[in-house]
């Protein structure tokens, strides 16, 4: 056993999924090597631990069904705990639209400017989230999560004041500054949050990931009406008094059911551009990014779009709901299909095809008279996208760590860091695209237009994603031949195939393991250890 291993099975922070069996994928293939060199028993034993390490966690069966009954208490606080602070950032992100904008004006702050308070929320997650990622193990998941919520928290108060600040330039300083360190704080707890449930719940990554993602959305739909009411309770402050007290409290208590783990002050190996070299993070990174630009361009553009319908304000929220209510009670289902079936790739097309369709409704595509611009029409599309893009955004995340993993990143703490913070960058980058780029679009081209420029961005990711994922089958034919395509779960089982999986092309050749002199099989080991990523690229067909 590695110390790599060693140090996970002590790790209080991963819990009892990781406590058996829980030595490391290199550890496999070097059992693999010493089998083959001892002997054929010893080839066999080498082969099954193989076999065992492809249909592990990221392997090719799917994943056991997830089930909240069979997890520990601690594990349940800690997903409760965490779904919680997700649903508090997303309130405390948005719960400033209702009042801000009056308030702001009467301190003599221009529209655009406004806007800009809004939007550097965004704009600064995507900067330090993969600056936490890559720091996270240097740093500590427990303490980066406990001051980022510390951090947050404070900053909301904080914000609260500024209603007793100077009009004008002050102002308009103080609120760059409380909103970019509350930024800065929430980065970190959200990017420690994502890392965590990683590690905790290794073969349930999406679901989990869909559960966070369904506490947010809820928070993004609650933070409006929780901030419009508390404002017409309380006046200006009590909405930020109310949440950075929430978030705090909510990472106070966490703290408790978050040991930390006994190795990640370990060395740094690998970082966030290093992760640039999978071709699978590339295809993720494009759907993050549509998703997200999608989802964000309706935010500043959907209710002039509405006017045409003189919709009372009340229905025109209403409407603003459709999406992110559908996205959050949708989210844990695409998560569990993504890790009971294993099919991430059939999800992102989906997602996609249908978002990029619900657009042309949404908009009414010009080019399509068949679509009438009426209001039945905009709410079908919306539930389009809704209904979908939760298929398109939450399988990402188990690609990045597929990904990560091909390309030799170890299954740990560190690789989940690097990769959640990417994740959370990405999104954040296309929140921030997506109302800038849409608003522009708008007034230049009109909002059908706009739509279709979305749409377009859909079905271009989706593209994307059928070319990879077909070269992706087409190459892992041709190394493996017919019947590593043909039968997704399981790895072959007779002689030759065993030896096929230390070296495709001496069997290719040769035809048979007794045929292999013993030069051509020393050279074959000798080049299966300068290669550990070997078995990497064979353990994930079905995706």
């Amino acid at each position: 056993m590695s110390a790599t291993a060693h140090q996970r099975e002590k790790s209080p922070l991963l819990g009892s999924d990781h406590q058996s069996g829980s030595y490391s994928r290199d550890d496999k293939e070097v059992n693999s090597v010493q089998g083959v060199e001892a002997g054929s028993s010893k080839a066999s034993t080498g082969a099954a631990a193989e076999k065992d390490g492809a249909e592990g966690t990221n392997g090719t069966e799917p994943e056991e069904p997830f089930s909240i009954r069979a997890l520990s208490n601690r594990k349940k606080y800690t997903m409760v705990m965490m779904a919680l602070a997700n649903l508090f950032t997303g309130c405390g992100f948005s719960l400033i639209a209702p009042f801000f904008p009056q308030e702001a004006s009467k301190k003599g702050v221009s529209t655009t400017v406004t806007g800009i308070i809004f939007s550097v929320f965004e704009f600064v997650i995507f900067i330090t989230s993969p600056v936490y990622g890559n720091f996270l193990t240097r740093i500590g998941p427990k303490f980066m999560f406990l001051s980022g919520t510390m951090v947050g928290g404070t900053c909301a108060i904080l914000f609260g004041l500024l209603d007793k600040c100077p009009p004008g330039t002050p102002f308009i300083v103080m609120c760059f500054l409380c909103r970019c360190i509350e930024a800065l704080g929430l980065s970190a707890y959200v990017t420690a949050s994502f890392a965590i449930i990683s590690n905790e719940f290794p073969k349930h990554i999406a679901t989990v990931f869909g559960i966070l993602e369904t506490a947010n959305g809820i928070g993004l739909m609650l933070g409006p009406a929780v901030g419009g009411g508390l404002y017409e309770l309380g006046g200006y402050g009590v909405p930020f008094f109310v949440i950075g007290t929430l978030i705090i409290l909510n990472g106070l208590f966490l703290s408790k059911f978050l040991p930390p783990p006994q190795n990640f002050f370990q060395k740094r190996k690998g970082s966030v551009f290093g992760l640039l070299r999978s071709p699978m993070v590339l295809i993720a990174i494009v759907t993050i990014l549509a998703g997200a630009c999608g989802i964000a361009f309706l935010d500043p553009t959907l209710a002039k779009h509405l006017d045409k319908f003189k919709l009372s304000t009340g229905l025109v929220g209403l409407v603003f709901v459709v999406v992110p209510g559908l996205y959050g009670i949708t989210a844990p289902l695409w998560g569990y299909i993504s890790d009971s079936k294993n099919i991430q790739a059939p999800l992102l097309i989906l997602g996609n095809l249908v978002c990029g369709v619900g657009y042309l409704f949404v908009g009414p595509a010009p080019f399509l008279p068949f679509i009438p611009f009426e209001l039945w029409s905009v709410i079908l599309g919306l539930v389009f996208v809704g209904f979908c893009i939760g298929c398109a955004v939450v399988p990402t995340m188990k690609c990045l760590v597929i990904g990560a993993q091909e390309i030799g990143f170890e299954d740990n703490l560190d690789t989940y860091g690097i990769v959640s913070g990417l994740f959370n960058s990405l999104f954040c980058l296309g929140a921030f695209v997506g109302p800038t780029l849409g608003s522009t679009a708008v007034e230049q081209l009109g909002f059908d237009w706009a739509a279709v420029i979305v749409s377009c961005i859909h079905f271009a990711a989706m593209i994307c994603v059928v070319i990879y994922f077909t070269l992706r089958r087409i190459r892992r034919k041709a190394d493996n031949g017919p019947e590593a395509v043909s039968h997704y779960t399981s790895l072959p089982i007779d002689e030759n195939d065993r030896q096929a999986l230390l070296d495709p092309e001496v069997v290719l050749s040769h035809g048979s393991l007794s045929s292999v002199s013993s030069r051509s099989h020393n050279e074959n080991v000798d080049r299966r250890r300068s290669n550990p990523t070997f078995m990497r690229s064979v353990s994930h067909p079905s995706v």
